[in-house]
């Protein structure tokens, strides 16, 4: 395998994303401020490969375990603003406007969901922050299209990207299933939150209360974990049906260790994004991917016996102490629960769901306004949030789009569904598909869909940079002018 020049650079991108993150730990975030700082450069001097690796790091950043990473007022600042820099050089040498591009990112309905959500803010609850939102949202859709039209012009830069999310999915997948060996990293998030209690834990603490301890990997949060997990190996099971086309060693490593973390995590929604992945793999993209019948037979079989395995392994687990019962109603004490089901399943959810709903009643057409709901008055007031903190934790991606635009964004971000999906088909964008199908079912347990910091900007950046960086490559080695062929192992 490392004779394939693919496999080495990505060794190489292993080394340097690696020196980055230790970098940021010893510096508390402020090489964050050189990431941004070369991104610009690389927009000026248009270097698109380096410039998408730039403007994914940012959430890299934001997502990332702070016992690794790091953490410091500047760290926060540059993690919400990095991108801005980089979006505004492109705007500035009008990198993303050159050039007639055969491919397109089909997200222009989301610039018309941001123009009925500027006319819900009007009357929104506080207009100054939803504005402040709406005005971030666009510039970072902005980016994104400019990015990928940038990227169409080398062969190299599509290249360089899909090393650097290779080299990224192996820190990431390999070092979080490392994690759980090593609390302090591993159960970072629950051992900090403890000590905010006054309580402290150490690795013996950790391992004594392997049931009440969430696991959160090498993300910041828990919560974080599942749709991380799920969207890069969406991404790697893409890159192995239609770019490497062949069933590599490596990728079926990393897609062993999901279903592992995605179990570690007990999330419920990482499970469904799962489950979505693997349909939208079998029935869409396996059967379209340009692969020789033997090997489509394989993968066929290969996915059926791991989604059997999973399928066994639930049922013996839901025998031998009610693990499944446990899992969906998040209680050790499943007799005792007397919720029903639903109420377990949307119990966390739905105060969120309530407020939601309650600004929808207030304006069914056009809802309350983009990213603050009534809640967050009083916090403002509090001053536990300024006008550009302020939190976009809002549920469910459905609740939340009929409490802030009301009919009239429903029906536009089903519009756009349809334009995206319809084009999907049509171009063969079968990676994009593929991972915004994972996103969709993310956003079904924490809304992060129209929020372009953090756990959202990642989300969008792998979507719309990595798995169409994907489909690009597909394409042009179907039509013979893909300039990179990599040697196979």
């Amino acid at each position: 395998m490392i004779k394939n020049k693919f496999y080495k650079d990505v060794l190489k991108a292993v080394i340097v994303i690696s020196a980055i993150l230790a970098l940021c730990k010893v510096t508390m975030g402020v090489v964050a401020v050189f990431v941004a700082v070369v991104g610009a450069y690389s927009a000026l001097a248009r270097k698109s490969g380096l410039l998408a690796i730039c403007y994914i790091l940012s959430p890299i950043f934001s997502i990332f375990n702070r016992v690794i990473v790091g953490v410091s007022p500047i760290f926060l600042m540059v993690a919400r603003i990095g991108n801005l820099i980089m979006i505004g050089a492109m705007i500035l040498t009008g990198a993303g406007f050159t050039g007639r591009m055969r491919e397109r990112l089909p997200i222009g309905w989301m610039f018309a969901y941001c123009f009925v959500a500027a006319l819900s803010s009007i009357d929104g609850w506080m207009p100054l922050i939803s504005y402040l939102k709406i005005t971030q949202f666009i510039l970072f859709l902005l980016g994104l299209l400019f990015i990928t039209r940038i990227l169409q012009q080398s062969d190299e830069g599509l290249y360089q990207i899909r090393c650097f999310l290779m080299a990224f999915a192996i820190i990431f997948l390999v070092g979080s299933l490392v994690s759980k060996f090593i609390p302090s990293v591993g159960s970072s998030m629950h051992i900090e939150k403890m000590a905010s209690w006054g309580i402290y834990m150490d690795s013996a603490d950790v391992a004594a209360s392997e049931g009440m301890v969430f696991f959160n990997g090498m993300t910041c949060h828990s919560q974080m974990l599942a749709p991380v997990v799920s969207l890069m190996a969406a991404w790697v099971l893409c890159d192995m049906l239609l770019v490497e086309k062949s069933i590599g060693f490596l990728h079926l490593t990393l897609l062993a260790t999901s279903p592992i973390l995605l179990y570690l995590s007990r999330s419920r929604g990482g499970f469904f994004e799962l489950v979505s992945t693997l349909a939208v793999a079998i029935f869409i993209c396996l059967p379209r991917a340009r692969l020789q019948q033997v090997v489509k037979s394989r993968l066929f079989l290969m996915l059926i016996a791991g989604v059997l395995l999973l399928l066994i392994m639930g049922i013996v687990g839901q025998i031998r102490n009610q693990s499944i019962s446990k899992w969906l109603r998040k209680t050790e004490d499943v007799k005792g629960d007397t919720r029903s089901l639903t109420e377990a399943v949307t119990g966390s959810r739905q105060f969120l769901i309530d407020y939601n709903l309650s600004d929808f009643k207030l304006n069914p057409v056009f809802g309350k306004g983009f990213q603050v709901m009534r809640g967050m008055e009083k916090a403002y007031r509090a001053k536990m949030i300024t006008w550009y903190s302020a939190s976009v934790e809002k549920g469910v991606t459905p609740y939340v789009i009929l409490g802030e635009t009301g009919l009239m964004g429903a029906v536009v971000f089903v519009i756009f569904l349809i334009a995206f999906y319809s084009t999907c088909f049509k171009r063969r964008y079968l990676s994009l598909m593929t991972s915004f199908t994972c996103v969709l079912v993310c956003n079904m347990a924490d809304s992060t869909l129209f929020s372009p910091g953090g756990l959202g900007g990642f989300l969008w950046i792998i979507t719309c940079v990595g798995a169409f960086s994907t489909d690009l490559i597909s394409i042009r080695q179907a039509h013979g002018v893909w300039t990179r062929p990599e040697v196979r192992c």
